[in-house]
């Protein structure tokens, strides 16, 4: 059995307890080609599992075809190795903290292109000058918004496309985006929604200043009309909603791999030769939320029917505050950094663990808690009770702290220096009563030492700042704690990692000297850990 349309009326499939798309593929995916009215930027896996879902569930609940265009902007490895093999279908497999799992296909993609190739070049460019077309959609992560190097300076790939015809192919996403956003314009500037799903605060906003700032260089140089920027900003034509999604999409499981096999699945192993797996299927969590800005100027389809939550930005940005800054992506990061130190590999398995389970409970209920701001269509302590009692023990998702820990240096200012901003502006709450925020800061400088907590040498996870980092712990010694002194100052004093320069605040000293403690001998972590915080 393999996974394709010709699959799709195979009684294997049927026999094999997978729920298969209740519309003609074949007919909407034609119907979607003639008159396209969703594309998408990286159609990774929270996009193959979760909004490529939302989509086929609302046809098959008789809306208008909604089908999507999912267009790779890099290597069409991804495209070639993960779509294009399996006639651009998916297998999602739901786990449930009970151990039992749904499986479906899920068939709403039109079409698969590759923007770096010259044929899926020219037809990307077709359907943004399309009047149909609603929705530009993107899950890029938050690095593929970025048009800067840590300098300051343009990406040299930037630098490249703001010399060429903005209609050629580009190198930079952003300029990709800004360059096919000129085509649209020139053809009438038919209006359009540019709708980012990415995990990262004001996701809207920062698209939109990328977008600008790309389109503006254009102009100096005179490559591009001035009256594109006046389209650009003007909502009634083109509008950047901002957004909040939350669900939790671990790499391929070889496990499931290994299920799928004795289900009969022919085609579901993991390619390994990339740096992250792929894999024909998507594994992922039960729980999911995505709440979004609705300002659509060319219309969108009806997705409230299918559980997404359509509102003003005022509760986007509570939703987001709630969720990001204390009530999931804090909690994640502290199992992380501390899961990857004390020799874990599965987020569910620390959560048996009476330090990080009491480290985790008392920064979302004690510190989180106090400045969290209730964003009314979900209550703050069931989505933390969910996140606590079911998403994070989930057995069967198979998450891990090593994914988790990447990039740490870019979420922390997000994750905990809003928490701290918020503590500094509230009369009634001391920064001093803080335990477990400057537990996880030191726990995070621990990390960066490469070592384990049981002295053996521990591999890293990416991280844009860690060559700049690590050397600060070059002559930093596990057994011999006066190395600590004076190392942390470079690193505590920059707001851009953790929000505010922590030497303005009681914080830095009680980092510090949890560092120094943390660095006293084999087993120092798990010693704080279970003294401070075990429940």
């Amino acid at each position: 059995m393999r996974l394709g349309v010709e699959s799709l009326s195979s009684h294997e499939m049927m026999n094999a307890g997978i729920t298969l798309p209740q519309f003609d593929v074949s007919h909407i995916r034609e119907a979607a080609i003639k008159t396209p009215r969703w594309m998408h930027f990286g159609p990774g896996n929270i996009f193959r599992v979760y909004i490529a879902r939302l989509a086929q569930e609302l046809m098959e609940a008789g809306e208008p075809q909604c089908a999507i265009s999912a267009l790779v902007p890099l290597s069409p490895l991804e495209l070639d190795r993960q779509l294009a093999p399996f006639d651009l279908l998916t297998l999602g497999v739901t786990l449930h903290a009970d151990g039992h799992s749904d499986m479906n296909v899920i068939a709403s993609l039109s079409e698969g292109l590759a923007y770096q190739r010259a044929k899926d070049f020219e037809r990307a460019a077709t359907i943004i000058t399309e009047p149909s077309l609603q929705i530009l959609s993107f899950t890029i992560t938050e690095k593929g918004y970025q048009l800067t190097g840590f300098d300051g300076q343009y990406q040299p790939a930037l630098l490249k496309d703001l010399e060429r015809n903005p209609e050629e192919p580009m190198e930079n996403t952003m300029a990709m985006v800004t360059g096919l956003l000129v085509r649209r314009f020139r053809c009438g500037g038919s209006p359009l929604a540019l709708l980012s799903c990415d995990n990262f605060s004001h996701n809207g906003d920062k698209l939109r200043d990328s977008v600008t700032t790309v389109a503006k260089e254009w102009i100096k140089r005179g490559l591009v009309e001035k009256e594109f920027l006046d389209w650009l900003n003007n909502p009634a034509c083109v509008s950047f909603p901002i957004s909040v999604i939350d669900k939790i999409t671990p790499r391929p499981s070889e496990d499931i791999a290994r299920t799928l096999a004795q289900l009969g699945f022919e085609d579901m192993e993991l390619d390994t030769t990339t740096r992250t797996p792929l894999a024909g299927f998507v594994n992922t969590e039960p729980a999911e939320y995505l709440v979004i800005e609705d300002r659509f100027p060319n219309g969108r389809p009806a997705l409230e029917k299918v559980g997404v939550y359509f509102t003003d930005r005022e509760t986007c940005d509570r939703f987001e505050h709630m969720k990001v800054t204390t009530c999931l992506n804090p909690l994640h990061t502290a199992l992380a950094v501390t899961g990857v130190l004390l020799g874990y590999t599965r987020i569910d398995e620390e959560m048996k663990d009476p330090g990080l389970l009491g480290l985790v409970h008392r920064l979302g209920w004690d510190e989180g808690m106090p400045v969290v701001v209730d964003p009314g269509i979900i209550s703050p302590a069931d989505f933390l009770r969910e996140v606590e009692e079911e998403r994070f023990p989930n057995a069967f998702l198979g998450d891990t702290p090593q994914r988790i820990a990447s990039d740490t240096s870019q979420k922390l200012p997000i994750r905990f220096g809003e928490t701290i901003k918020a503590y500094l502006a509230h009369e009634e709450l001391d920064l001093k009563n803080l335990t477990a925020i400057p537990f996880v800061f030191a726990a995070w400088c621990r990390y960066l030492m490469g070592v384990a907590d049981d002295g053996s040498p521990m591999e890293l996870s990416p991280d844009p700042l860690l060559e700049e980092l690590m050397p600060f712990f070059a002559d930093v010694r596990l057994g011999q704690p006066e190395t600590s002194v004076g190392v942390l100052r470079p690193i505590l004093s920059r707001p851009e990692i953790f929000g505010v320069d922590l030497y303005t605040t009681p914080l830095a000293a009680q980092v510090e000297e949890l560092f120094t403690h943390m660095i006293a001998g084999a087993g120092a972590v798990r010693s704080i850990l279970d003294k401070e915080f075990a429940q």
